[in-house]
């Protein structure tokens, strides 16, 4: 119980930090809209082809989003020695790192994937296949989030880390594609896509269980 006190309060300060700087944590969300916006113009009206595309759209434009969000899911704590401060404090290195992990998801990847409605309207993605895109969404972001704090903790000392971080994170993510992609392939051709989506979240829960121990000893090795 008391770890789990921990968790909340760590969760409850990283939401208040984002309350005082809503400028920052909106520019992923920007980014995101301005990508889903910008591809029907690109690619013209016809409603078949933006349609097909909008699943990979939608993939695209979240992972270039998290990309941008990343590098700083530890970079602030780490220069104010906040995070120093945590790790001396004597509660477990791993649950300081999953509270992160579970922040940052809130905070940035879960409005990611509510904006991606927008890709109904914007590219005539039926609503029926928005909801299995938003399944395959969800499972992915919990894996960027994952993957990305350790690619984030390996960077934090890093002042360049943010053009590094897209080559840690995005080979990673080619499983979760290739099943995402597999899903939403059998949701449009009316055949069962439980079994994709359910290997894909057995790659998000096994991240969430591996990751947090990666990236503690990442940070443990940055802060000396």
């Amino acid at each position: 119980m008391l770890y789990l006190n921990f968790i909340k309060q760590m969760i409850s300060r990283d939401l208040q930090i984002a309350a005082t700087q809503k400028h920052e944590f909106g520019l992923p969300i920007l980014f995101f809209i301005l990508v889903v916006v910008l591809f029907p113009i690109t690619l013209g009206p016809e409603g078949k082809q933006l349609a097909h595309l909008a699943p990979a759209v939608g993939w695209i434009a979240l992972i270039l989003s998290m990309l941008i969000a990343l590098p700083r899911m530890f970079v602030e704590d780490y220069e104010n020695g906040w995070l120093e401060q945590l790790f001396l404090s004597g509660q477990p290195h791993i649950l300081i790192v999953l509270a992160r992990i579970i922040s940052f998801w809130l905070l940035y990847s879960l409005p990611l994937v509510v904006s991606s409605f927008l890709l109904v309207p914007f590219l005539t993605l039926p609503l029926a296949l928005w909801f299995v895109l938003v399944q395959t969404l969800l499972c992915g972001s919990i894996l960027i989030a994952c993957i990305g704090s350790v690619a984030s903790a390996l960077l934090v000392a890093s002042r360049k880390g943010s053009g590094v971080m897209a080559l840690l994170v995005v080979p990673l993510l080619i499983p979760a594609l290739i099943f995402a992609t597999a899903a939403m392939d059998a949701a449009q051709m009316s055949l069962p896509y439980t079994s994709p989506l359910m290997i894909l979240l057995a790659l998000s829960v096994f991240a969430l269980t591996i990751t947090p121990l990666a990236t503690a000893q990442a940070l443990k090795l940055n802060l000396g």
